[in-house]
């Protein structure tokens, strides 16, 4: 609807017409579709230009196909091993927590020398969100979790790592993300989070739970107020085991593992944000399985 300027209609003290009070009804939408002719709510000033609030909306979250989600990698290795954080460059700054308060040595870096039984590092030839996590006693875990703006969800991503032999658990990834996402996009580049991985010690299981099994996992992540919250992968490592018998399929839909160069303009913009897509190619030595829950949890 248009705007009418209704400035030199009326004055202080004046009754309005039933005309003018339509008129002033129009107006509060006209202003808020930003018509012509209408003020606009300025909201604050970038360069040059200008968040129009009444354009703000277009731009939020949801309406431009952007959120955020959060992801988390652990390990239990006394070694600092290298992990590749879900999200890479639309992460935010990780956070860290210990399974236990106990003073110990634990570590974590942008990246360590060494990866896994003091391997030589190799290191990496493009641009990956890194972090080196380490323990110094024995059966903790140590935990980064990262928030990061996502524009997927299409398929949930649990990464174990676990020696060959011994079935021990030595580090995890989870996220609604490949670890490509974020990480340079190319999943033959970066086809898991565990930099310094030596195929003849070590196996890697990909764990893809159904919209079901998740939620009921991540209820079980909140705790009494007097307690802290625990990360998914505590839930996974306390209540659940690896089904060693089951065989469910490698996802084959496309998902998302990256945003186009201009995602932050155009979402400010309110313009429609289109992310880049690929179907995750599995490779061989990878192993598909379900998770279960253990007896009695």
């Amino acid at each position: 609807m248009a705007w009418v300027d209704l400035s030199g209609a009326f004055g202080y003290g004046t009754k309005l017409t039933s005309t003018q009070q339509q008129n002033l009804r129009d107006n509060i939408a006209a202003m808020a579709a930003g018509d012509a002719g209408a003020p606009s709510i300025v909201a604050a000033a970038i360069g040059a230009g200008a968040v129009i609030e009444a354009k703000l909306g277009a731009a939020a979250v949801a309406q431009a196909k952007l959120k955020t989600t959060n992801s988390s990698v652990n390990t239990a290795s006394l070694t600092p091993v290298n992990l590749t954080l879900p999200g890479g460059e639309y992460g935010f700054y990780p956070k860290i927590k210990m399974s236990n308060a106990i003073s110990q040595e634990w570590r974590a870096y942008i990246m360590s020398h060494t990866d896994y039984d003091t391997a030589s590092f190799t290191g990496w030839t493009s641009y990956v969100t890194n972090i080196s996590l380490g323990i110094g006693t024995s059966g903790q875990t140590i935990y980064a979790s990262q928030r990061y703006v996502t524009a997927s969800g299409e398929v949930f991503w649990i990464f174990i790592l676990r020696d060959k032999i011994t079935k021990q658990i030595i580090s995890m990834y989870q996220a609604p993300d490949h670890p490509c996402m974020g990480n340079g996009g190319k999943p033959l580049l970066i086809p898991h989070p565990f930099e310094g991985y030596d195929k003849n010690k070590y196996e890697i299981i990909v764990i893809n739970p159904t919209d079901e099994e998740l939620q009921k996992m991540r209820l079980k992540t909140i705790q009494p107020e007097d307690k802290p919250d625990k990360d998914l992968l505590e839930i996974i490592l306390e209540e659940y085991k690896i089904d060693e018998t089951s065989k469910p399929e490698w996802p084959t839909k496309k998902v998302t593992v990256g945003l186009p160069p201009d995602w932050d303009e155009a979402w400010l913009k309110g313009k429609e944000i289109t992310p880049i897509k690929k179907t995750i190619p599995k490779v061989d030595y990878i192993r598909c399985r379900s998770l279960k829950l253990i007896s009695g949890k």
